[in-house]
C-alpha cells in the first residue's frame, strides 16, 4: 500500500517525519477529510479548552496537540460524542482545584494527567472509537467503547481523548450518540447506591425490598432510580411535577411533586425509608430538615460535598481540619464519582436489556459549544446535553479551525480559535 506523506498538521514538511497509509489517512479524515486530524506523530486536534479560569466565556477551541500513550494502560480514542455537564462549567471556574491538582499530582502520567491543570480540556464522559490502545489495556484498536474520566483527568471535548482502560468498556449497541452522556452520572449514581447500603460491592441486591427517597432526577437522579428499580427497591420519587409521568415510567413506585403544598406530608406518609438519596444538590443540611418534619429514614446520601468548596477557600490542611467537615453526622454520607469495570460492564448488560437508558435533551455539533454552555448555565435541563463530533462544520466554522491550524504551525502551543 502506498505510504503518504505530509498528510497529518506537523509544523513543516520538510521537517515532517510523519508516514500513513492511504487506507490509515482515509479513516482518520473520513468521508470529506474536512476539520480531522491525523493521530501519527506530531498529529493536531481540535479541543475546547481554558487557559485560566474565568467560566464559560474562557473555554476556546485550540488546535491543540494530540497526545501521547504514556502508559501501558491507556487508550486513545476518537471522540464521536461527549456530554456537557455542570460540572464541566463549575471546574471552568475553577472548582475544587486545590484537590484536583493533589490527585493530579498523584496520578501523574500513568493516571492521564501528568501533573498538568492548565491549559484544562473539558468533557467527563463520552462514547467513541478506540485509536490506539497502550500493551496492557483489554481493549483494542478499532472497537466502539464508552467512558468517564474523573475530574483530575484531562477531559474529553475534543476530537481524541487521553484515558485509562479501567475507566472504559465497550459500549452497548442499543445506545447509539446517547451512550456519550451515560457513564459519569451512573457511576456516580451506583457510587450512591454503595453508600446508601442497598447494594453491596458485590452488586448483591438485599435480600428485602429496601424503600428509598430519591430527590431530584437529573442525569445523576435518573440513572440512580433505573438502578435502584434494578435492585428491588420501591422508590419514592421528589421531583418537578413535569418529571413525575418520566418517573413512573423508569420504575418509580411513587412520584411527588416537589411543589405541591402538601409536599413535606407526602413524603412523611409515604415512609420510614431505608435511605434518601439526595440528587437535587440541596446538601447534608437536609438531612435535618427531613428529620425535623418527622420523615423517618435510616441513612441520607448526599452529593453535594463541602469539601471542594472548602479546600478552595482555606487551602487542604484547613479544610480538612475543619470539624463541620471531619465529624459529618453519622447517618449522612457523601457520595463521589468511581470508575469500576464490574459497574461499566453491569450497566452495558442492562442497557442492552432495556432496562438502562439515557435520556437526552438536544444534541450541539461540536463547534456549537458555547450555544450548549449557555443553555446548561439555564439549569433546568430535561436530559444531557450532548456535543456530536462527527458533525461536518460549516464553511465558516471550518476556515476558522483551518487558521488555528496555520497558526499552530508558527507556534503550536498558543493557536486558538475563539467561539
Amino acid at each position: 500500500m502506498k505510504l503518504v506523506k505530509n498528510l497529518c498538521r506537523c509544523r513543516a514538511s520538510s521537517r515532517c517525519k510523519c508516514r500513513v497509509t492511504c487506507k490509515e489517512y482515509n479513516d482518520q479524515m473520513g468521508p470529506s477529510g474536512a476539520m480531522q486530524e491525523c493521530v501519527a506523530r506530531g498529529g493536531r486536534m481540535a479541543a475546547w479548552r481554558v487557559h485560566s479560569y474565568g467560566g464559560a466565556a474562557a473555554l476556546r477551541l485550540d488546535d491543540a496537540r494530540v497526545p501521547a500513550l504514556r502508559a501501558p494502560g491507556q487508550l486513545l480514542v476518537r471522540v464521536h460524542a461527549a456530554a456537557l455537564n455542570p460540572l464541566d462549567l463549575a471546574m471552568t471556574e475553577g472548582y475544587g482545584v486545590r484537590v484536583l491538582n493533589a490527585l493530579r499530582a498523584l496520578s501523574g502520567a500513568g493516571g492521564g494527567g501528568g501533573g498538568v491543570e492548565l491549559p484544562l480540556v473539558v468533557g467527563r464522559e463520552l462514547v467513541g472509537v478506540v485509536e490506539r490502545a497502550g500493551g496492557a489495556a483489554r481493549l483494542r484498536r478499532g472497537q466502539r467503547v464508552w467512558a468517564a474520566l474523573p475530574p483530575h483527568a484531562p477531559g474529553c471535548l475534543a476530537r481524541l481523548a487521553l484515558l485509562d482502560h479501567r475507566w472504559a468498556g465497550p459500549a452497548p449497541t442499543s445506545l447509539g450518540l446517547e451512550a456519550g452522556g451515560a457513564l459519569y452520572a451512573a457511576l456516580t449514581a451506583r457510587a450512591a447506591l454503595r453508600a446508601a447500603g442497598v447494594v453491596g460491592a458485590a452488586g448483591a441486591a438485599p435480600r428485602r425490598r429496601p424503600r428509598v427517597l430519591l430527590l431530584g432526577l437529573g442525569g445523576v437522579g435518573h440513572a440512580a432510580l433505573q438502578l435502584l428499580v434494578y435492585e428491588g427497591a420501591q422508590v419514592v420519587v421528589g421531583c418537578s411535577a413535569d418529571e413525575q409521568a418520566v418517573a413512573c415510567a423508569a420504575g418509580a413506585a411513587a412520584a411527588l411533586d416537589r411543589r405541591a403544598s402538601d409536599y413535606h406530608q407526602q413524603q412523611r406518609e409515604a415512609g420510614p425509608y431505608e435511605a434518601v438519596l439526595d440528587c437535587a444538590g440541596l446538601g447534608g443540611d437536609e438531612a435535618a430538615a427531613l428529620a425535623a418534619r418527622g420523615c423517618s429514614f435510616r441513612r441520607y446520601v448526599t452529593l453535594t460535598t463541602p469539601l471542594l468548596h472548602a479546600t478552595d477557600r482555606r487551602g487542604l490542611a484547613a479544610a480538612a481540619g475543619a470539624a463541620p467537615l471531619g465529624c459529618p453526622p453519622p447517618h449522612v454520607r457523601w457520595a463521589f464519582f468511581s470508575a469500576s469495570a464490574d459497574d461499566i460492564e453491569l450497566l452495558r448488560r442492562l442497557a442492552e436489556r432495556g432496562q438502562f437508558s439515557v435520556r437526552v435533551e438536544r444534541v450541539f455539533p461540536w463547534w456549537r459549544l458555547p450555544a450548549a454552555a449557555r443553555r446548561a448555565q439555564q439549569g433546568s435541563a430535561r436530559g444531557k446535553l450532548l456535543l456530536d463530533f462527527r458533525a461536518e462544520p460549516p464553511p465558516a466554522a471550518a476556515a476558522a479551525a483551518a487558521a488555528a491550524a496555520a497558526a499552530a504551525a508558527a507556534a503550536p502551543d498558543a493557536a486558538t480559535a475563539h467561539y
